[in-house]
C-alpha cells in the first residue's frame, strides 16, 4: 500500500506525459498529413486546369474554320481547303495530317515571290484534277497575319483558255468569294475574342466555381503574368528567379497555399509557369483545432484526444475529397462538351470526316485481332449538283438533312454514320457479315428513293448509289477497305445509279 501510494504520483506523471507526448505526436502527425493531402489536391487541380486549356486551346485553333466552311459552303465541291501562316506554315486543313507542315505548293511559292496575285482565281491541276484555286489574304491592322487556300473542283467544265467568262464558272467565283469573305470576318473575330478575352474568362469561371481556388495565372519566361483569372494581375512582374517550392504564404492577412509549376501553356518550347493560389484557411481552422484537442486530451485522457483528432482528420480530408470530386466532374462535363463539338458535322448532325477516319481505324484493327467481321459502305446522292442548280442550296441542305437522318433510322445504334465530305455519307458496320450489310444497304436505298424530300412547295425525288466493301484476309490496313467501297461507288454510278454495289476485284471502274 505504501509502496503504491508513493509511486502513484510517478505513474500519474509518466501517464500525463505519455497521453501529452502521444496527443502531440498525433497533432504534428495529422498536421503533416493535411499538409500533403493539400499539396495533392493542388496538384490535382493543376492538372486538371491544364488538361481543360489543352484541349480548350487545341479545339479553338482547329475547329472553327472548318465548321465554318461545312456551315457556310454554299454547296461548293471544295477540293482542298487551308488556312496558312504567312510564312507557309499549314494552321488549319480539310486533311488533318498535314496540319503544322510548310505549304510547298508551286504555286503558293509564285504567289508569295509576286509572279501570282493575291485574290485572283487561276487554274491548275491538283491530284490530277483540275481545280479553280485561289489564294485569299488575311489581314489584321493592315499587317498579313495569314491565307486562305481554296481550290474547288471544275473537272466537270470544259476549260478552255478565257474559261472565266464561262457563267457557270463566274458564278462559282461569286459563291467562292462570299465563302471567303465570311471565313475572313470569322478569323478576326475568334482572333480578337481568343486573344483578348476568351483564356482569361476561362479561368476566371474556373476560379469562381470553386470555393477554395483564389488564383491562377500563367506567367512568361519574364516572370511576367500574361493571363490570369484575376484581370488586374496581368502584366505584373514577379520576383521568382527559380520556382519555389509548394509553401504557404500570408498575403493581405489571408493564409494562402501557393505552387509553381512548369507549363508549356504559353509556349511549349520555353519554361513558362502556373501559378496556383489556394485558400489555406480551412488547413490553418484545422491545424488549430488539432492543437486546441491536444492540449485538452493531454488533460483528460488519451482515448478522447485520439477519437476527437481521428474525427477532425477525417473530416477535413472528405471535404477536400468532395471538392475535388466536383471541379474534376465540372472539367470533365466542359471538356465533354467541347469533345462532341468537335466529332460532328455541324449541317447533319452526324459524325464528321476526323471522326469517322478514327472509327474506322479502331474497328479495323478490333476486327483483325479478333477475327470479327466489318463491312463500309459509301452512300452517295445521285446528281446532287442537279438538286442545288434547279432548287437552290438550302433545298440541297434540306435533302442531305433529311437523308442523313433516314440512313441513321435504317442502321444499329452500335453503327457509326457520318458525313465524308459533299454529299458523301460513310457508314460502319462493326462485327456485320456481308449478307447482313447488303440487306442493310439495299433497305437504305429503297428507303430512300421511295420517299421523296418535301422543301417548301417542291417535291424533291432523290435517289443514292451505294458502294459495299468488307474486310477480307488479305486486307492490312483500313485505307485498302475504304478505296475498295470508293471503287464499288463509281461502278454503281456508271451502272447507271440508284444501286447497291459490292466491291469485287473484277471490277474495271472506267
Amino acid at each position: 500500500m505504501l509502496k503504491l501510494k508513493y509511486n502513484t504520483p510517478i505513474l500519474l506523471l509518466i501517464l500525463v506525459l505519455s497521453i501529452s507526448y502521444l496527443s502531440f505526436f498525433n497533432y504534428e502527425s495529422q498536421k503533416k498529413l493535411l499538409l500533403t493531402q493539400m499539396k495533392s489536391d493542388a496538384g490535382d487541380i493543376v492538372n486538371s486546369i491544364t488538361a481543360a486549356m489543352i484541349r480548350f486551346q487545341d479545339i479553338k485553333s482547329t475547329m472553327n474554320l472548318q465548321t465554318l466552311v461545312n456551315n457556310v459552303s454554299f454547296g461548293l465541291e471544295i477540293f482542298e481547303f487551308r488556312y496558312l501562316e504567312p510564312d507557309g506554315i499549314i494552321r488549319n486543313s480539310m486533311f488533318k495530317e498535314e496540319i503544322g507542315n510548310i505549304y510547298t505548293a508551286k504555286s503558293f511559292k509564285q504567289t508569295m515571290q509576286g509572279e501570282k496575285n493575291l485574290k485572283e482565281f487561276f487554274f491548275e491541276t491538283r491530284d490530277y484534277v483540275d481545280v479553280m484555286a485561289i489564294y485569299y489574304p488575311i489581314y489584321r491592322n493592315k499587317s498579313l497575319i495569314g491565307m486562305i487556300d481554296l481550290a474547288v473542283d471544275v473537272s466537270e467544265y470544259k476549260k478552255i483558255e478565257g474559261s472565266q467568262e464561262n457563267f457557270a464558272l463566274l458564278r462559282r467565283q461569286v459563291d467562292i468569294m462570299n465563302l471567303l469573305q465570311a471565313i475572313e470576318g470569322s478569323i478576326a473575330n475568334s482572333l480578337e475574342i481568343f486573344e483578348k478575352t476568351d483564356v482569361d474568362r476561362f479561368l476566371h469561371a474556373y476560379v469562381h466555381s470553386a470555393e477554395n481556388i483564389v488564383q491562377i495565372s500563367l506567367i512568361d519566361v519574364n516572370n511576367t503574368i500574361r493571363i490570369s483569372s484575376h484581370p488586374e494581375m496581368i502584366g505584373k512582374k514577379l520576383n521568382m528567379r527559380e520556382l519555389p517550392p509548394p509553401e504557404l504564404v500570408n498575403i493581405e492577412d489571408r493564409l494562402i497555399y501557393r505552387t509553381v509549376v512548369k507549363s508549356g501553356l504559353l509556349d511549349k518550347s520555353k519554361d513558362t509557369q502556373l501559378m496556383l493560389l489556394i485558400d489555406a484557411s480551412p488547413y490553418a481552422q484545422n491545424e488549430q483545432q488539432l492543437l486546441q484537442t491536444a492540449l485538452v486530451t493531454s488533460a483528460i485522457a488519451l482515448f478522447f484526444a485520439l477519437v476527437i483528432a481521428r474525427a477532425i482528420y477525417y473530416s477535413a480530408l472528405e471535404r477536400s475529397r468532395s471538392e475535388k470530386e466536383r471541379l474534376e466532374q465540372l472539367v470533365k462535363e466542359r471538356t465533354h462538351e467541347i469533345e462532341v463539338l468537335s466529332k460532328t458535322d455541324a449541317l447533319t448532325g452526324l459524325w464528321n470526316r476526323g471522326y469517322l477516319e478514327e472509327m474506322l481505324e479502331m474497328e479495323f484493327k478490333r476486327a483483325k485481332r479478333y477475327g470479327h467481321d466489318i463491312s463500309i459502305m459509301i452512300i452517295d446522292l445521285d446528281f446532287f449538283k442537279r438538286i442545288n442548280d434547279t432548287y437552290g442550296h438550302m433545298a440541297g441542305d434540306e435533302v442531305l438533312r433529311h437523308i442523313s437522318k433516314r440512313i441513321s433510322d435504317c442502321v444499329r445504334e452500335t453503327d457509326f454514320v457520318g458525313r465524308y465530305g459533299g454529299e458523301e455519307i460513310l457508314v460502319i458496320l462493326p462485327q456485320t457479315s456481308l449478307d447482313a450489310a447488303q440487306n442493310i444497304a439495299e433497305g437504305i436505298r429503297v428507303t430512300i428513293a421511295q420517299q421523296p424530300v418535301i422543301f417548301e412547295s417542291y417535291t424533291i425525288e432523290v435517289t443514292t448509289s451505294i458502294g459495299m466493301s468488307h474486310l477480307r484476309q488479305e486486307h492490312t490496313d483500313y485505307l485498302t477497305v475504304f478505296a475498295e467501297a470508293d471503287k464499288a461507288l463509281y461502278f454503281a454510278k456508271e451502272q447507271g445509279r440508284n444501286r447497291v454495289v459490292v466491291f469485287d476485284p473484277t471490277i474495271d471502274v472506267g
